[in-house]
């Protein structure tokens, strides 16, 4: 017997599966020719689509050319869009269609005030959203508005770097100083001791240990102890860059509050070290 389904009108059967996800969407096309023959309407994209899209877009560098919603949607969700005069990129989470931003380096507040000017520059062309520094210390604040993100979603803030290797066998590589890191929204509070290297040198086999000089030895020795939960260690991405979250915090509504995120070497570290900054990027934490 045929499901009572392949019977409903096609606008109907729409407006049900835009009432999901783009994940379920993909999973009942699979298992139904039914479905099959509507998930490329509009109506449905529109109802995945943020509600501001235009508006977004309208602040794009380059314009973007999409053949329908659909295409539009899966273009923003395979890679971000500049906006705001390369500012800011913008993006779509495909599973969720949660909004994604990437804050560059031009719109973070970096405190170099303890290293000469030489110590850093933005990498060619001189507009570049990347910048390389070599830092005694790092204090990185980035902002965002809480309005611009999803609402009923739980974000994680994560910084993205490259850290340059050095010879110097005697000063303690940046990546593995201790970071201490905090997101406020409102009242709300996320703090968390990060390390920038995807490999901290606690889990490194003994003989390796033996290899670190006496003084990197002595500052793991010294350093303090926290609670596993809140000590979090970088990955390496596929792209070839390193995150590391900084962060995690809800989006319960549609607020309009600022959103501080911040990160501040406890520990000094070696002039002879050197990062390369992508930005902190915002998306949905699962």
């Amino acid at each position: 017997m045929d499901s009572p389904i392949y019977s409903l009108p096609d606008d109907c059967l729409c407006h049900v599966i835009s009432l999901t996800s783009p994940r379920d969407v993909y999973n009942f096309s699979l298992a139904s020719i039914c479905f099959r023959s509507v998930v490329d309407v509009d109506a449905i994209w529109q109802a995945f689509l943020p509600s501001d899209y235009a508006v977004i877009l309208s602040r794009a560098v380059n314009p973007v050319m999409f053949t329908s919603l659909k295409d539009l949607f899966f273009k923003l969700s395979e890679s971000y869009v500049l906006i705001d005069g390369g500012t800011t990129s913008f993006g779509l989470e495909r599973s969720s269609a949660a909004k994604c931003y990437m804050i560059s380096t031009s719109l973070l507040k970096i405190d170099l005030a303890d290293v000469p000017p030489f110590c850093w520059r933005r990498i060619s062309p001189p507009d570049s959203r990347v910048i390389r520094i070599v830092p005694s210390r790092l204090h990185i604040v980035g902002k965002i508005n809480s309005k611009s993100l999803s609402s009923k979603t739980r974000y994680g803030a994560y910084l993205v770097n490259k850290l340059i290797d050095t010879d110097s066998d005697i000063f303690f590589p940046i990546g593995r100083i201790r970071q201490q890191t905090s997101v406020t929204v409102g009242r709300h509070i996320s703090k968390n001791i990060v390390y920038l290297e995807p490999f901290y040198t606690k889990y490194m086999p003994a003989k390796d240990r033996f290899a670190l000089t006496s003084y990197t030895l002595k500052v793991i020795d010294e350093r303090p102890e926290f609670d596993d939960n809140n000590e979090i260690i970088a990955n390496k991405r596929d792209d070839g860059w390193i995150e590391v979250e900084l962060g995690a915090f809800n989006i319960d509504k549609d607020e309009d509050r600022e959103m501080e995120i911040k990160l501040l070497s406890v520990e000094g570290s070696s002039l002879e070290n050197q990062i390369i900054l992508q930005g902190i990027e915002i998306r949905p934490k699962h």
